[in-house]
């Protein structure tokens, strides 16, 4: 046997070693469709609001795996869930529509609240058993908007108000001494 004719016996059979060991990959078993989440934009402090999340989509179903949707809500800073819910799909999820409903107390100070919210599809039954489908950040005002003039300049805006109360107990002195003349 020739060096070259050796070469090729290697290559066939390290593809065929290697095309029998690793499972074909399959295709995605489900499609989202949409997720949306309907919320408040504006709350109290120390609130309890509502944050509805709606997932549509269609699976390769076959009948023989459970699908359910899970929604969970984390403060983006401190990372903390603050809920989590789901909602049944069942076995036959060829088109689903599914809202899950999930509350959450708002922050004690007034400020832009910032929330994730993360979706996730998950499969009993399967390999994969779960995958996140959709992560987006949602902001919600607490309490009432800071005005921009006053929102970083609080040391300008407290000399500012100092000198004018200055300038007014200097005129109003000023007056005095004038008129005790």
């Amino acid at each position: 046997m020739t060096f070259r004719s050796v070469s090729c016996l290697i290559l066939i059979t390290a593809m065929l070693f290697v095309a029998c060991s690793t499972s074909t990959a399959e295709a995605s078993l489900c499609q989202t469709v949409n997720v949306s989440s309907s919320y408040p934009h504006q709350s109290t402090p120390l609130t309890q609001v509502q944050i509805a999340t709606t997932v549509a989509g269609s699976c390769a179903s076959d009948g023989e795996d459970y699908f359910s949707v899970r929604v969970d809500l984390l403060d983006r800073i401190s990372g903390t869930v603050l809920s989590a819910n789901s909602a049944s799909i069942g076995y036959n999820a060829t088109s689903f529509s599914v809202t899950i409903q999930n509350g959450a107390t708002t922050p004690a100070t007034n400020q832009t609240w910032a929330v994730v919210v993360n979706t996730y599809l998950i499969q009993a039954g399967a390999v994969s058993g779960q995958s996140l489908l959709n992560s987006t950040s949602i902001t919600i005002q607490i309490g009432a908007t800071p005005l921009p003039e006053f929102q970083n300049n609080t040391p300008v805006l407290t000399s500012l108000v100092f000198a004018a109360a200055i300038g007014i107990i200097s005129k109003k002195d000023s007056r005095r001494i004038h008129d005790l003349r």
